[in-house]
């Protein structure tokens, strides 16, 4: 997985993933 996100947005990019993995079950 390729994640590219300016600094202010690492955060936010980061609970994005976490709610896509927990959708994915992983």
């Amino acid at each position: 997985m390729q994640v590219s996100v300016r600094d202010n947005n690492v955060e936010q990019a980061l609970r994005a993933l976490k709610k896509k993995l927990q959708r994915e079950g992983v």
